[in-house]
């Protein structure tokens, strides 16, 4: 049965992120200008998690949980002659009860990285929930041979993966479900290479926890050690000479790492 309940009462049992959920609704505006634009309705919309994380800030005492909500395409609401905005792009947020943020860049050479755009929940939504479904049974694997046997069989895996500043004054826990699953029975080996997922700079010199969010996807083959590529602006070059950027996932950060891995009973 999903569990519906504030931000602030979640602990980190593993999600079954085909049942987990954000629903929010929002009121009609008529404000918009641009061409073709909304019809003034507003909108209720349910869309699934794809990764969450929780970070602790011990110098400040803060704590707190963030969700990475599936991506979608900007799109004009309830038209009848056009749905898809031109020119296309990603509707992809973090989410915590007090605020969103947008994981989208500027394509603009002028602007190569402006502030996080954040808003504050209140100031657009009219309710916000979260459905939050706990793996069902969640059984740990926790050597190489149980997580070949997880691959084989047809049960969600989601993963917990605890990351750390150098004098560990901030700690992050990331969860995401187990997308792409490498394993080599023989030999009992296996590689994740899955995402995207939040991940979060630790080293950041930004105070607000929400700034550090970066989009993500992740490989490793081991307990101890976890790569991240992260997405952001990337130069388009063009016969030498830079002519814009376009979004891709390109820096690599490499660090030590606690994985636990859960499989569905």
């Amino acid at each position: 049965m999903a569990v519906h309940r504030g931000v602030e009462e979640i602990r980190m049992q593993p999600l079954d992120y085909s049942r987990s959920y954000l629903r929010w609704t929002t009121a009609p505006s008529t404000s918009d200008t641009r061409t073709p634009g909304h019809m003034p309705y507003g909108n209720s919309v349910r869309i699934l998690f794809d990764a969450r994380a929780r970070v602790v800030d011990q110098a400040s005492g803060a704590s707190e949980e963030f969700y990475l909500i599936a991506p979608c395409r900007t799109e004009w609401m309830y038209r009848d002659d056009s749905c898809i905005q031109q020119p296309s792009g990603e509707y992809r947020l973090a989410w915590a009860q007090r605020k969103d943020r947008m994981l989208r860049f500027s394509h603009s050479l002028a602007d190569p990285d402006p502030r996080p755009v954040m808003m504050p929940i209140g100031e657009h939504y009219l309710d916000l929930d979260y459905t939050l479904t706990p793996l069902p049974d969640p059984r740990p694997a926790a050597d190489n041979a149980a997580l070949v046997a997880a691959a084989l069989s047809d049960a969600p895996v989601v993963i917990q993966t605890d990351i750390r500043n150098a004098d560990d004054t901030r700690r992050a826990t990331l969860e995401y479900p187990v997308k792409t699953f490498n394993f080599h029975p023989e030999r009992v080996l296996f590689q994740i290479d899955t995402g995207p997922m939040l991940w979060a700079d630790l080293d950041a010199a930004d105070a607000d926890p929400m700034t550090w969010l970066r989009l993500a996807h992740t490989v490793f083959n081991r307990f101890d050690r976890a790569e991240y590529v992260l997405r952001g602006p990337t130069p388009f070059v063009v016969d030498g000479r830079t002519v814009g950027q376009i979004e891709d996932y390109q820096h690599v950060v490499a660090q030590p790492a606690r994985h636990r891995f859960f499989a569905a009973g």
